[in-house]
């Protein structure tokens, strides 16, 4: 069966379920892109860039089929994968 992936933020989920994880993945950048963007701009070294973006690119989570992302202290993102029957 195809999965279906269900992005929650801070207890409330997104309104759309995405086919891939990479596609929920894109939406959580996308709502909070003016966010990272500012970000990256204040960021000084090249390695808290990449520490910045290991936190946001995180790869699923295949054993659990839940992944967590951080953009920031309060911001609580969880991608669920579920099965459609």
């Amino acid at each position: 069966m195809q999965p279906v992936y269900v992005v929650i933020e801070n207890g409330e989920s997104y309104a759309t379920a995405y086919a891939t994880y990479a596609s929920a993945v894109k939406a959580v950048k996308e709502k909070h892109a003016e966010y990272l963007e500012e970000q990256i701009k204040e960021l000084r070294y090249l390695s808290d860039i990449e520490s910045m973006l290991a936190d946001i690119n995180v790869p699923e989570n295949t054993a659990t089929g839940i992944s967590h992302l951080y953009i920031e202290k309060g911001i609580n993102i969880l991608i669920h994968r579920l099965t459609v029957s």
